[in-house]
């Protein structure tokens, strides 16, 4: 079997279908992949569209488990699998239809990754989003130019993945911001498939839009994490690229942080006190961004949160 999919699904009985049916109308045999839905203790009727739908297609394999999180059954779904290849799928999302032929003949048993770009939905459209830049060929220049996190953007050998221990570290959110740098970087072989094939849905309540404090703590542990990791990395323009996207998500954390209010702010201050490298990755990244806000922050004569509260406002 050459692709699994993996499928988690919590409380997306609105969703799943339009899902599943995406991955069903496809131009390549139904031998040839599997999709492994897996109900995470849903409050809703997921449940029974899943096993709807497992009657209705024969390569679907519906199970249902104790709420193990996103990243607990990504990971089951990486044991479990029998593709030689992996594609995570969120469950509310969908990709194009027949464009499996296009990408499995690309997949050949050398390839580490294959990575493609998506859609997002603007203003009633779909606009089409990057997971790489058109330059990139190779390893040193994805990190150089930046690269998408989403899991969901790119496929990834089976047997690549075990090996090197690429799981998902269970119980946080924002899994995807330490799990997919890492995984490229102890990727070899890559391909860029430059067509746009996946969807994403944006809708409120969704794992990515709810706002809290845990996903602050959750960035701050992950960029402490891959800051300590950039360290061991040897190739200087692999890593300068590595500490350019930990320089981005330090932002994305500082903007969570005023977005949570007084008590976001006052978290978010106390991270940078604690990890004052924070602010020498921001001045050192490669992007114009993260530097310009450490000099705004660093040259302001007002405190870092007063200075940074402002800055958001001049988006």
């Amino acid at each position: 079997m050459i692709l699994s999919f993996i499928v988690p699904c919590y409380n997306v009985e609105l969703y799943v279908e339009k899902c599943i049916d995406s991955l069903e109308n496809q131009d390549i045999p139904k031998d040839d992949y599997e999709i492994l839905a897996y109900d995470d203790e849903s409050k809703d009727n997921t449940l029974c569209v899943l096993e709807k739908l497992a009657k209705k297609y024969p390569n679907i394999k519906v199970t249902s488990h104790k709420n193990k999180g996103l990243s607990g059954t990504r990971n089951r779904g990486i044991r479990e699998a029998q593709g030689d290849f992996i594609w995570f799928i969120d469950s509310d999302d969908w990709i194009e239809e027949c464009c499996l032929a296009q990408i499995v003949g690309r997949l050949t048993r050398d390839v580490d990754v294959l990575a493609f770009n998506g859609f997002i939905p603007e203003g009633g459209r779909a606009k089409k989003c990057k997971c790489f830049e058109n330059s990139v060929a190779d390893k040193a220049t994805l990190f150089v130019t930046g690269f998408a996190d989403a899991a969901q953007m790119f496929i990834f050998r089976r047997e690549f993945l075990i090996v090197n221990n690429c799981f998902f570290k269970e119980g946080i959110k924002h899994e995807d911001t330490l799990f997919t740098p890492i995984t490229l970087y102890k990727a070899n072989f890559f391909i860029f498939y430059r067509e746009s094939v996946y969807h994403f849905l944006k809708r409120a309540g969704s794992i990515t839009t709810v706002k809290d404090l845990k996903r602050i703590y959750d960035l701050n542990d992950n960029m402490a994490y891959l800051s300590e990791y950039a360290d061991t990395i040897n190739n200087l323009v692999v890593k300068r690229g590595f500490l350019n996207h930990i320089a981005h998500h330090i932002t994305e954390m500082l903007n969570y942080g005023i977005d949570n209010g007084p008590a976001g702010e006052m978290l978010i201050k106390q991270i940078m006190q604690e990890h004052p490298y924070y602010w020498q990755i921001m001045k050192n990244a490669t992007d114009l961004k993260p530097r310009l806000i450490y000099w705004a922050v660093k040259l302001s004569p007002l405190p870092f949160i007063t200075t940074y509260r402002l800055l958001t406002k001049l988006k």
